[in-house]
C-alpha cells in the first residue's frame, strides 16, 4: 500500500465532528443528552463525535473524588442563589457554572483510552488557542487542571472517560456572574483567583464570539476536518452586540404601557410616533362593513374577548369582515408571557363558568 493510499484509508476511518450550539440549557437535561450521545457512540449506533456547547442556569457540581466542604454554602442559601447542587461522576472536584459562561461537552471517542491525560492536555490547548485569538496568554500549569492568565484560572476542566468515549468537559468564563464563584473552593484551590475574558479584555465579550473562534481551535487541535455545526438563535445575552430598528423605536417610545388605548390604523397617518412609513402592501383597508359590524356586536354581546382585539391585530377587519374571531379564554389576560404578540399578560382571571357557554353560542351564530 503506498503512503497515499495509507493517508486515504485513515482519513475514510476518522470520525466526523459535530457541533451543536444548545444555548441555554439546565445541568440535569445536559447530562441527560451527554449520556445518550455517549451511549450511542459506545454501543456502534453513531460513528460522529460531538462537541456540545452551551451555558446553565447557576448550577454547582461535584466531581466523584470531591469534598462536598468546598461548598461553602448551605442548601438554604443555594435555594437564596437560585443555584442547583449535582455530584457527577466526573474527575476533579468542585465546580461552578452560570450564565455568561461558555460549557463544552466533547462526546469524543478515543484512539487510546488509557491516554487520558493526553485528551485534557488537547482540551486545554484548544482553550488556550481560542484565547489567543482575543490576544489573551494563557496556559496550563503542571500538578493543575484547567487553564490559567497572569490573573487567575479562566478555564475548568474535569472529564470521564468510560468504553474509551469521553463525557463532561470544560467551562471557559466569558463573561459569568463573578460572585457566585465565591461560595466555593474552586476546584478545592483556596489559593489561586479566578478570572474571565470580559476582565482581562476590560470590555463585555459575548458567547458567540468566542463560540465562533472554539469551534475552529477544537476541530484543528484534535484533527478534524470542517466540523458540521448546528448553532441555534443566541439571545441578546449570549449574542454579539447588535441594533435592530425595534431598538430605536422602543427608544423613541414608539411603542408605550398606554398601547392598549391606542389603535395605530385609525390614527391620523396610521402611524405611531416615529414609526417609519410603511410601504403601499403593508397599507390595510379598514374595512368597518355590515359582517365587521355583526361580529364585533356578537362579542359585546356576549361578553366575550378576541386574540384580535387584545393583540391589536391589523388584520381585525379582513377577519372579522369574513365572520372569523379568535377567541381568548379565561378573560382578557394571557398566562404565557411569551412575547409574541401585544395580549396583556398576568395572572389568570377569575373563573367564568358561563364564558365556555357564550363561546359556543358564538360559534353556532
Amino acid at each position: 500500500m503506498t503512503e497515499e493510499s495509507r493517508v486515504a484509508s485513515r482519513e475514510s476511518r476518522a470520525p466526523m465532528l459535530r457541533v451543536r450550539w444548545l444555548g441555554k440549557l439546565p445541568y440535569g437535561e445536559a447530562w441527560d443528552l451527554q449520556k445518550a450521545l455517549w451511549e450511542g457512540r459506545t454501543n456502534g449506533r453513531s460513528t460522529w463525535d460531538y462537541l456540545l456547547l452551551l451555558e446553565h442556569p447557576h448550577v454547582y457540581t461535584i466531581g466523584r473524588h470531591g469534598d462536598p466542604a468546598n461548598l461553602l454554602v448551605s442548601s438554604a442559601r443555594l435555594r437564596d442563589l437560585k443555584a442547583e447542587r449535582y455530584e457527577v461522576d466526573r474527575g476533579g472536584d468542585i465546580t461552578y457554572h452560570g450564565p455568561g459562561q461558555l460549557v463544552g461537552y466533547p462526546i469524543v471517542q478515543l484512539d487510546d483510552p488509557k491516554r487520558i491525560t493526553a485528551y485534557v492536555s488537547r482540551l486545554q490547548q484548544a482553550i488556550i488557542d481560542t484565547l489567543a485569538r482575543f490576544d489573551i496568554q494563557a496556559w496550563s500549569e503542571e500538578g493543575f487542571t484547567g487553564v490559567w492568565t497572569a490573573q487567575g484560572k479562566i478555564a475548568a476542566i474535569g472529564v470521564r472517560v468510560a468504553r474509551g468515549v469521553t463525557m463532561h468537559g470544560f467551562a471557559l468564563n466569558v463573561n459569568p456572574y463573578m460572585e457566585y464563584f465565591g461560595h466555593m473552593n474552586p476546584c478545592g484551590i483556596t489559593d489561586r483567583p479566578v478570572t474571565s475574558m470580559t476582565d482581562l479584555l476590560g470590555r463585555q465579550v459575548s458567547l458567540e464570539e468566542v463560540v465562533e473562534e472554539l469551534i475552529p481551535a477544537f476541530a484543528s487541535v484534535f484533527g478534524y476536518g470542517d466540523p458540521e455545526t448546528q448553532l441555534g438563535a443566541f439571545t441578546r445575552a449570549q449574542g454579539k452586540p447588535r441594533r435592530f430598528e425595534v431598538d430605536r423605536l422602543v427608544d423613541e417610545g414608539t411603542f408605550s404601557p398606554e398601547r392598549r388605548d391606542e389603535v395605530p390604523i385609525t390614527r391620523k397617518g396610521g402611524l405611531l410616533p416615529g414609526e417609519p412609513a410603511r410601504p403601499s402592501w403593508m397599507k390595510i383597508k379598514a374595512n368597518l362593513g355590515s359582517e365587521y359590524r355583526d361580529v364585533k356586536k356578537l362579542m359585546r354581546g356576549l361578553d366575550l374577548h378576541t386574540v384580535c382585539e387584545e393583540a391589536g391585530c391589523p388584520n381585525i377587519f379582513e377577519c372579522w369582515e369574513s365572520g372569523t374571531a379568535t377567541l381568548m379564554i379565561l378573560g382578557d389576560t394571557c398566562t404565557r408571557a411569551c412575547s409574541f404578540c401585544n395580549v396583556l399578560t398576568g395572572k389568570p382571571t377569575e373563573l367564568d363558568v358561563l364564558e365556555p357557554f357564550r363561546a359556543a353560542e358564538a360559534i353556532r351564530d
